[in-house]
């Protein structure tokens, strides 16, 4: 994990890092980032939500606020670089993924995670030259639906109540654990909670519950929306609750749900993780790509 250390001019620090190859893009270049998210929406959702909600290119504000990098060629923007708690390479090949990292490394910047398209993730890694980290996951298959699956859905399956937060926050956290090896907490008890709030309130945590017991046995998350792509993450069965079969309707579910907000519901997975991606497949969900993630 690289220290942190604020830069006074970050402008002058990308452009000397990479001999003036990358720069800082500014409110001007929106339209132009924006072409650039929809070459790829399916890979861009993530940073293309956050765009979306920011309504700009510009950096925001604070020392060590989200910006966005960009590489030109010629008069048009050739790929950009979201650069926040989490970097996300866009439309950037194994040389501009390079180019990023020089960039993100000169800027010494406190991150969660890389994650995006394989090739660039991985070059914007190893450019950086950081080598405190907790995973390299450089074999994700990145997974699309765009109609409702052949699988009978799970009935029960709802958008999640605000009241329902402590039961929601705690599956939650039981699964980002059990997923990534660490407590979500390390990174900001706050910070996660007001996530958790946020995707409930936007209607984009979906549970199902046992009538009985009022347990949560089936839960999954819309990470990033936008009007051409959700992103599901967070699916999750309690172990008590496993070998039941509740994934696969639980996931026809999510994509119904889903197909409701966007034409294209995505996500991604662990490619060593066997039993999620044959359930995914036998789902109706196709391959169109490899993510990598790097973790810190």
């Amino acid at each position: 994990m690289p220290l942190w250390s604020p830069s006074a001019d970050p402008v002058s620090k990308v452009a000397r890092a990479t001999d003036g190859a990358v720069r800082i893009l500014t409110a001007e270049d929106t339209p132009a980032l924006q072409r650039v998210l929809d070459a790829d929406p399916v890979a861009n959702v993530s940073a293309a939500a956050a765009v979306n909600s920011r309504g700009t290119a510009a950096p925001a504000g604070g020392r060590n606020g989200s910006l966005v990098l960009g590489v030109d060629a010629g008069e048009s923007l050739a790929s950009a670089c979201w650069v926040g708690s989490n970097i996300i390479p866009l439309g950037a090949d194994a040389e501009a993924g390079r180019l990023y990292g020089q960039a993100v490394r000169a800027l010494r910047r406190r991150v969660s995670s890389i994650y995006g398209r394989a090739e660039p993730v991985l070059s914007l890694f190893e450019a950086t030259g950081w080598r405190r980290y907790r995973d390299i996951r450089d074999h994700q298959p990145l997974m699309v639906m765009e109609q409702t699956s052949d699988v009978v859905p799970l009935s029960g399956v709802r958008r999640a109540t605000e009241a329902e937060f402590p039961a929601v926050e705690k599956a939650c956290a039981a699964m980002f654990t059990e997923e990534l090896g660490f407590s979500p907490y390390t990174q900001g008890t706050a910070q996660y909670r007001d996530r958790i709030r946020r995707l409930i309130r936007d209607g984009h945590a979906l549970i199902a519950v046992d009538p009985e017991t009022r347990q949560i046995i089936f839960k999954a998350e819309f990470g990033a929306v936008t009007e051409q792509v959700v992103q599901v993450q967070g699916v999750w069965v309690p172990p008590a609750w496993r070998g039941r079969g509740l994934a696969e309707p639980g996931m026809a579910a999510v994509v119904r749900y889903g197909l409701g907000l966007a034409p294209c519901v995505s996500l991604y997975v662990n490619g060593y993780n066997t039993p999620a991606v044959r359930t995914y497949r036998r789902v109706g969900f196709r391959e169109v790509g490899t993510y990598a993630t790097v973790l810190f």
